[in-house]
């Protein structure tokens, strides 16, 4: 899987830029892009895991810049549970279950590992 890194503006701090993860990829950036740095890494992961918008503009130009907030910027959509769910009785919406005596931990039966049913 491909990885993205993303990069915040020191000089202005509601200023970022995502792309592909590595020191050329970043190289390649236009000089406009990199003259709004001096830039700090901020966050990582897998482009698969980009909202959609960001993913778009990776393809299509190799980088995606972003100028929101720092504590408002997420670059990853967020998966919900699924609406009307309930957490699982048995493992208390944790996924997990006690065997051996409590030694061990497992996946839930009843939830398949999830921490919630559906009703």
């Amino acid at each position: 899987m491909r990885r993205y890194k993303a990069w915040r503006s020191r000089s202005d701090p509601d200023l970022h830029v995502i792309c592909v993860e590595g020191a050329e990829a970043f190289e390649a950036l236009p000089n406009r892009i990199r003259s709004l740095g001096p830039w700090t890494g901020s966050r990582e992961g897998e482009i698969s895991a980009l909202k959609f918008a960001y993913r778009y503009l990776l393809v299509e130009q190799d980088f995606a810049i972003v100028h929101k907030h720092v504590s408002k910027f997420g670059p990853e959509f967020k998966r919900e549970t699924a609406i009307g769910t309930e957490p699982c009785p048995d493992c208390n919406g944790s996924g997990n279950v006690p065997m051996h005596g409590g030694l061990r931990q497992k996946d839930c039966p009843r939830c398949g590992g999830r921490g919630w049913i559906g009703k």
